[in-house]
């Protein structure tokens, strides 16, 4: 079955756990987050414990990673200049 069509059941712990790295993540990244960043990166810490994960620290560090990513591509596509544009 498709992964997205699982149901998946978090007991309190686990919500505990993706609590705690999403707020370690958010103090990584050093910066007020709007609301799409904090849901993106909401949806990013959910994924990774989906994926296995279990270590807080490291859910954090890995989300916060990928979203530094996700901005450096993002200011590199704004900052882009394209012939004939």
């Amino acid at each position: 079955m498709p992964r997205h069509f699982r149901n998946i059941i978090y007991y309190s712990e686990d919500w505990t756990v993706m609590e705690g790295a999403l707020l370690k993540a958010t103090r990584k990244l050093h910066k007020a987050q709007g609301l799409e960043d904090s849901d993106r990166l909401a949806r990013r810490v959910m994924t990774l414990f989906n994926e296995g994960l279990r270590d807080a620290e490291i859910i954090a560090r890995a989300a916060a990673n990928q979203e530094m990513l996700i901005g450096k591509v993002a200011s590199l596509r704004s900052s882009a200049r394209y012939p004939n544009a």
